[in-house]
């Protein structure tokens, strides 16, 4: 069923078989994962808690408690979770990355830095391990500013993962973007302006990863009229699931969709998006990065629908890609030149939708919001239509899950040390900066 997008279904199916057998940790762990895709960390929470009650040897708990742990902010316990895994497995490639990537205590952590030191450097370490440790140490040396030793880890992890997972096929992406750019065209878009629902609840923050979709959401999110319901997998699931044609590509979903059709799809869409949100919230943010790739799928369900595409130094969104453990499908993620397409690409595709797409798109730029958070803030809330509120001004403090690597960041007030921070890695990594050389 989840091979199918069919990700409600399925969760009922883990819900039943949990139900069914109490004691089956391997039920209870299907459904917390499932939970906590949707963004229902909590309750995946206690299904980790129960099942350590049950088996406090239960690893896949573990991993799971400190997954939802750094979700919800608290860094200490996530920690904890971590070593609890490692001190009964000292090999875990994924307890030990995701260890390094949060533990605090520099004491605490230098035997485990050696160990993952090791790891790294061991032949017979197996690449997916030597990918996850290497990422953890990248970030654990990046935060105490030992730049060469982060750049060494990184190296080391981005080539682990791209032995496994294989590069970047541009002449695909090329294709693909070729192919969205020659089908949807400004007539296109007039011949169907009777399709989808009225509504303009939905908000689309697109960008590339690591852009400031993240902080964008936060910020809105804040603000008593808005609700961001996180990165939803639901417009791409519906966009493969409407497919008339199953040899067809998710993105030829919009040119197949029928007027009445548009109108099923908006509802189901729409009761993903409302999922976990409050009742009657005017506006509801998706800020899965990647639906730029779907935006002729959106105008369809929702002509009124608003987009804020995000965007970011390209020097410092190319470093914040490739030190991140993205998962294997990412494959544009662990080579700089790779990456270096990859965003003139999303930057090629982002220039069609502005001329031809109906719904109303609103650029931001993340070196602007963190030099003027106010000005910046007012404008993505005149952008939507309602009234401004300080409490945006204070969106660090907002107590609610953040399910992606900004979660540190978007727990902290504004600050700079982001912008420009390419230049740390400039000696040592010299290919980012002739990669990205002419890419603002």
């Amino acid at each position: 069923m989840l091979a199918d997008g069919q990700s409600d279904e399925a969760r009922w199916c883990f819900e039943r078989a949990a139900a069914y057998d109490p004691t089956s940790s391997r039920a209870r762990h299907r459904l917390a994962q499932e939970l906590s895709d949707c963004g229902q960390v909590e309750q995946a929470d206690v299904l980790f808690r129960e099942s350590l009650l049950q088996n406090p040897d239960d690893l896949d708990a573990w991993v799971g408690l400190g997954h939802a742990m750094e979700d919800l902010g608290h860094a200490e316990v996530a920690s904890t979770c971590y070593l609890s895994v490692l001190q009964r497995r000292p090999d875990h490639g994924l307890a030990l990355g995701q260890y390094l990537a949060v533990v605090k205590d520099d004491v605490e952590a230098a035997s485990w830095v050696a160990h993952a030191l090791q790891a790294l450097t061991r032949p017979a370490t197996p690449d997916e391990a030597k990918a996850l440790v290497g990422h953890g140490l990248a970030k654990y040396f990046d935060r105490r500013q030992q730049y060469e030793q982060a750049a060494q880890a990184g190296s080391a992890a981005n080539a682990a993962r791209r032995r496994k997972a294989s590069p970047l096929n541009r002449a695909a992406l090329q294709a693909r973007i070729d192919g969205i750019i020659t089908a949807y065209s400004e007539d296109f878009f007039t011949e169907r302006r009777h399709f989808g629902l009225g509504t303009d609840q939905p908000v689309f923050i697109v960008g590339l990863p690591r852009s400031g979709t993240t902080l964008t959401e936060q910020i809105l999110a804040t603000h008593p009229f808005m609700h961001g319901a996180g990165e939803l997998p639901d417009l791409a699931r519906l966009a493969v699931q409407s497919l008339a044609d199953r040899r067809a590509e998710p993105w030829q979903a919009a040119a197949q969709l029928a007027e009445m059709a548009s109108r099923l799809v908006g509802h189901k869409y729409l009761r993903a998006l409302r999922r976990n949100a409050p009742p009657d919230y005017p506006r509801i943010s998706d800020k899965q990065p990647l639906n730029y790739f779907h935006l002729a799928f959106a105008a369809l369900l929702f002509p009124n629908a608003r987009v804020i595409h995000c965007r970011r130094d390209a020097r410092d969104n190319a470093l914040s890609i490739w030190m991140e453990n993205f998962n294997p499908d990412q494959r544009y993620a662990t080579n700089f030149d790779d990456l270096a397409f990859f965003i003139a690409q999303e930057r090629r595709l982002m220039a069609h939708w502005q001329s031809v797409l109906p719904l109303q798109i609103l650029g931001v730029q993340y070196e602007e919001v963190v030099a003027d958070l106010e000005a910046q803030a007012r404008r993505l809330i005149e952008f939507l239509g309602a009234p401004w509120d300080e409490r945006c001004l204070n969106f660090h403090q907002q107590d609610r899950a953040v399910q992606t690597p900004s979660r540190w960041q978007v727990r902290q007030p504004i600050y700079t040390k982001s912008v420009g921070r390419w230049r740390h890695y400039r000696e040592y990594l010299p290919e980012l900066e002739r990669a990205l050389t002419g890419e603002g």
